[in-house]
């Protein structure tokens, strides 16, 4: 009786201290992870910062852990050389845009139908491209 006692305690102890370590992965990111309305076609959900990645051209977008937007973009002058883009922060999102329509503000990010990424540029609209350190490069 009591070895049956115990059995039936020790079942219930463990499926009590089971369920944290179950749900503790859908704590970890409160988004775990989450769709925005602003999500573009060909998003990466699974795209970590820093992290290396190759969808350098076209559906560049991804977002991170906790929901950040991050853009698949080539890191110049590397030593060692290395021959893959990087997630690297970028700006907010508005998803899918036409090249020329007017922008919600000066730095913002969108995709083009095609899967370009886009930046703002003020007067001119939404425009295929990128901004770097050097300025805008047109994709």
């Amino acid at each position: 009786m009591i070895r049956q006692l115990f059995a039936a305690v020790a079942l219930a102890g463990a499926a009590v201290c089971a369920a944290p370590a179950a749900a503790a992965d859908d704590l970890l990111y409160f988004d775990s992870p989450g769709r925005y309305p602003n999500d573009v076609p060909g998003m990466n959900y699974e795209a970590r910062l820093a992290a290396p990645c190759t969808n350098l051209q076209r559906f560049t977008f991804g977002r991170g852990p906790g929901g950040e937007v991050l853009q698949c973009r080539w890191i110049e002058n590397q030593w060692p050389p290395v021959y893959t883009g990087f997630w690297v922060a970028t700006y907010e999102l508005f998803g899918v845009q036409e090249t020329g329509a007017p922008c919600p503000k000066p730095q913002a990010a969108a995709q083009h139908p095609d899967g370009r990424p886009m930046v703002c540029r003020g007067a001119d609209g939404w425009q295929p491209g990128i901004f770097t350190r050097e300025g805008f490069f047109p994709l």
